[in-house]
C-alpha cells in the first residue's frame, strides 16, 4: 500500500496519529512553576488523552450489514466482506468508531468494490 491508496482524510489521520503518539514519547513537557505556600490552588494541569483502541466483535472475512446510520459518509445500507479492520487508524474516535477495509457486497451477492469505511463499533456483528 502506497499513499496513493489512501483518502485524504486517512493521510490526515496518520500525521495526526504520528504526531501524538511522538508528543507521547516525548514524556510530559516543560512542568510550570511550583507556588509557594497559601497562595490560591493552581488552575489543574491538562490531562494527556490516552487513546482507547477500540474492540470489535468481527474480523476479517467476515460479512456484516450497516444501516445508512452505522458509518460515516453513508449513501443507504452497506453489506461489507471485511479485509482488514484497522486499529492503528482507529484509536483517536474513542473507541465508538472503527475504520474497517472491505470488499462492498452487492445486491446479488456479488463482490463489488473494495472500500474503507468508518463504521460505528456497537453496529459491528458478522452475519450468521
Amino acid at each position: 500500500m502506497n499513499v496513493f491508496d489512501l483518502s485524504p482524510a486517512q493521510i490526515r489521520n496518520r500525521l495526526i496519529l504520528r504526531a501524538r503518539r511522538a508528543a507521547l514519547a516525548a514524556g510530559p513537557g516543560p512542568q510550570p512553576p511550583a507556588r509557594p505556600p497559601g497562595h490560591a490552588e493552581a488552575a489543574p494541569a491538562a490531562v494527556a488523552r490516552v487513546p482507547v483502541v477500540p474492540r470489535v466483535s468481527v474480523a476479517a472475512g467476515d460479512v456484516v450489514q450497516l444501516a445508512e446510520s452505522d458509518y460515516r459518509y453513508a449513501d443507504g445500507p452497506l453489506r461489507l466482506r471485511i479485509v482488514r479492520v484497522r486499529p492503528d487508524l482507529s484509536e483517536w474516535y474513542d473507541g465508538e468508531w472503527v475504520w474497517l477495509e472491505g470488499v462492498e457486497i452487492g445486491p446479488d451477492d456479488q463482490d463489488a468494490v473494495f472500500r474503507p469505511v468508518l463504521a460505528r463499533v456497537a453496529a459491528l456483528w458478522p452475519e450468521r
